[in-house]
């Protein structure tokens, strides 16, 4: 029989976190099945004119959600290949970081070697107090709601704001947060404007029929997965893949410690029934 060695515990985490750490900064292409809805939510926004506005907004965030930032990173890095623009519209606190944070790791912007110019491709507006009563304010006048961007800076000196004056200028809306609902009511439902909800894979399993109740208006991308399949639709390696191949590759060890052990215990096993045998005669 097949001699295995102990299998200790320390030995078999610290497999575990190599193994991590190497497809976290090398992913190495795991295979994954891709989505519809992924695919849908890609075209939308692949089928856009140039100059369209798409507005990012929403409230909700658990830190710098990587789960639902994947998707969302690489969406701005199409809008910015699609010669689009993008006005953040934070309804949270904590959404001013992180909507920000969501364009800075795409890289999109000139100082990066990007294509986009602050104020006149894209913009972060400061945050939106007031919840959906803020929201509605702001759809009908975004001059009612905010005077300033982030920086402080006027929006009449902002050229991308010239062109953004109520939710009949935006295109399409984009959510990588978890309030997702209000977004689907006030954005897609009453004002008819198609969105996409980058979601974590909790608020996928729970937000999902939205895109049976407006089958032609919303889309939704699932967590890291959906991370994965749009990066491979826009054809780079980045969180989703980093996240799957984790997933995969420690699975796969995680299973072949299973039959390491199984075997370690039948040896084991076998030593002692031969043993009791020579002890015998």
């Amino acid at each position: 029989m097949i001699k295995v060695p102990e299998l200790k515990s320390q030995y078999i985490w610290a497999v575990l976190l190599v193994v991590y750490l190497f497809t976290a900064i090398q992913p190495i292409g795991a295979p994954f099945q891709m989505s519809d809805a992924t695919i849908k939510a890609h075209d939308v926004i692949e089928s856009l004119p140039p100059k369209s506005i798409v507005a990012m907004g929403g409230s909700g965030v658990f830190a710098f959600d990587l789960e639902s930032s994947a998707a969302q990173i690489a969406a701005i890095i199409q809008m910015a290949r699609k010669g689009l623009r993008l006005v953040a519209v934070p309804l949270g606190t904590e959404a001013v970081q992180f909507e920000k944070y969501c364009i800075d790791a795409a890289l999109v912007d000139k100082k990066f070697g990007g294509p986009w110019t602050y104020g006149v491709d894209y913009v972060v507006l400061p945050y939106l107090a007031g919840g959906s009563a803020a929201l509605v304010s702001f759809l009908t006048s975004v001059r009612s709601q905010v005077s300033t961007d982030v920086k402080g800076t006027p929006i009449d000196q902002l050229p991308i704001m010239n062109d953004f004056r109520s939710y009949k200028d935006i295109a399409l809306w984009t959510c990588p947060h978890r309030d997702f609902p209000i977004i689907a009511r006030y954005v897609t439902g009453e004002r008819g404007i198609p969105s996409i909800a980058f979601a974590q894979a909790a608020a996928y399993s729970l937000y999902a029929v939205y895109m049976m109740i407006y089958p032609d208006k919303i889309w939704m991308t699932n967590g890291f997965l959906g991370g994965a399949q749009y990066e491979d639709l826009e054809g780079i390696s980045g969180l989703g893949h980093a996240a799957i191949d984790s997933y995969a590759i420690i699975s796969a060890v995680v299973i072949a410690f299973i039959v390491l052990g199984n075997i370690r215990l039948l040896s084991t096993l076998g030593d002692e029934k031969e043993e009791v045998k020579e002890e015998k005669v």
